[in-house]
């Protein structure tokens, strides 16, 4: 009876252990299931996230680009904008210039006819006062008397000085080109030529990259000479000499300010333009 209960026990406890080894190993199949798939699923997701990284890094790549041509395109502008200005600036002085050498040549040809009538016996011509040469000659008499000095035409010695400024200055001369400004607002500070040697006072400040100075100059123009017509660009170089030394601010409100002064003036439309590069 016991060898009976014996044997049953050790096939219940053989039973047992075959179902504990089954259990086992569907354990096991099920974990290695479980492994595979988290597996695959967490190199899928890897997958996918290198992909984007790689999508993303060349997104980055165009932008980097597309913003380095738009910078280009901004300081190209800029340069295009500054070199029209200065052209523009240069042309007006040069025709200022060419006007009193045409004057001047007329005097000349006048009193080289009233001479030549003098000479010859002729009556004198009328000559009005205006054209009557005034440059400094020595003008011979009848024997015994005194050379007669005729008066340099003041005019004359102030165009000299101005062009002799504006020629060292597209020398690149700036420090004889500021110094001789200067001077020329210090011999002749009412004359109509003023606020155009302030403000290339200024311009010789810029390209020597002394910012601060240049502002400095350009308000000059301004306040000395508020309704003369430099003073649209003295405050257009104004907001660039800010926007050189980082001053954003205040060079947005001295464009506004442009825009809502001189709205039809050729500065209103670059300051326009230049405003809306600005962020």
């Amino acid at each position: 009876m016991i060898f009976i209960s014996s044997c049953v026990y050790d096939k219940e406890l053989a039973y047992l252990n075959d179902q504990n080894r089954a259990l086992d190993k569907r354990v096991t199949r099920l974990e290695e299931t479980i492994d595979k798939k988290l597996k695959d699923e967490l190199e899928s997701n890897l997958k996918s996230i290198h992909t984007s990284q790689a999508e993303l890094g060349v997104e980055v790549g165009q932008l980097k680009s597309e913003m380095a041509k738009i910078s280009g395109r901004l300081e190209e502008n800029e340069l295009i904008i500054k070199r029209t200005v200065e052209r523009d600036l240069g042309e007006q002085d040069n025709i200022k210039a060419e006007l009193v050498r045409l004057k001047q040549k007329v005097n000349d040809s006048d009193m080289q006819v009233r001479r030549q009538h003098e000479y010859l016996g002729l009556e004198p011509l009328e000559i009005k006062e205006d054209q009557e040469r005034e440059a400094k000659e020595v003008e011979p008499k009848g024997p015994g008397e005194e050379p007669k000095v005729v008066e340099k035409d003041p005019k004359l010695k102030e165009l000299e000085l101005y062009e002799t400024s504006m020629a060292f200055f597209r020398e690149g001369k700036l420090e004889q080109a500021m110094d001789g400004f200067k001077n020329f607002l210090k011999e002749y500070p009412k004359s109509d030529r003023s606020d155009n040697a302030q403000f290339w006072i200024g311009e010789c400040y810029m390209a020597l990259r002394q910012y601060e100075q240049a502002i400095l100059a350009y308000q000059e123009v301004i306040k000395k000479f508020p309704k003369g017509n430099k003073v649209p660009n003295a405050m257009l170089r104004q907001a660039v000499a800010f926007l050189e030394i980082k001053d954003k601010t205040s060079s947005s409100l001295l464009l506004k300010k442009i825009i809502k002064q001189f709205p039809k003036s050729s500065e209103a439309k670059i300051a326009q333009t230049k405003l809306n590069t600005i962020k």
